[in-house]
Order: C-alpha cells, then sequence, then structure tokens
C-alpha cells in the first residue's frame, strides 16, 4: 500500500498531529503500522471496530513528553466515548522482529457531580 499510495494513504489514515509527526519519521512504513495497530487496538476497546460512526481518522497516538503513548480522539471520536460512557485510554505497543502489537485499555468515565448517575 505505501509504495502504491505512499503520503496520500498516510494522510487518509492519521490526524493531523500524527500526520505532523509522520512527516518527520525516518521509517515511514513503521510509523504507519504502529499508527494502525494502535487505531485498530482502540476502536476494539471502544467496542465498535471501524463503524458505527467512527473511522480510522477519529483516533489516534500521539507520545507524551516522555514518550510514552497516549490515546487521542478527534471531535467526532470525542463525541462517541461521551456517547459510550468512555473516558481516559491507556495504550502499549511492542515491535518485535518487524512484528507491532498494540493494546487499549478503556476506562468509564466519571459522572458529572449531580447528575442522576452519580448517585446510582
Amino acid at each position: 500500500t505505501w509504495q502504491r499510495f505512499g503520503e496520500h494513504f498516510a494522510r487518509r489514515l492519521l490526524l493531523d498531529e500524527e500526520f505532523a509527526l509522520f512527516a518527520k519519521a525516518k521509517r515511514p512504513v513503521r510509523f504507519l503500522a504502529m499508527r494502525f495497530a494502535a487505531k485498530e487496538a482502540i476502536v476494539k476497546a471502544l467496542g465498535t471496530g471501524f463503524s458505527n460512526g467512527i473511522w480510522v481518522r477519529d483516533v489516534g497516538m500521539m507520545p507524551n513528553e516522555l514518550g510514552q503513548p497516549q490515546v487521542v480522539y478527534s471531535e467526532r471520536g470525542r463525541a462517541l466515548c461521551r456517547k459510550l460512557g468512555v473516558g481516559e485510554g491507556h495504550l502499549t505497543l511492542s515491535d518485535e522482529a518487524g512484528l507491532i502489537v498494540a493494546v487499549a485499555v478503556l476506562m468509564r468515565a466519571e459522572p458529572a457531580k449531580g447528575s442522576p448517575a452519580e448517585n446510582a
């Protein structure tokens, strides 16, 4: 896919902030493979897959200041998380001998103070 579609493929796959990192990547194919593995793990943890109103550009992964992968969403992705009651997300990735594995864990959102759900 990379050889055939190159940067066009990356633009269709990545959030804007992910694409900014991709543009500097020394190993673009590895970068895209890791991002896709992370995205797939996130949507599987959501229970939606790439359907039910969420697309590949609605979820992503960005490193924090220490380089730890963080789950990120587009506005539509954040709206779906609110609807599903999903709060914080955690992500881990492994890249060993050309095999990339990602695991995502999504936490239930805390109910808003004073909401009926808080007292349930």
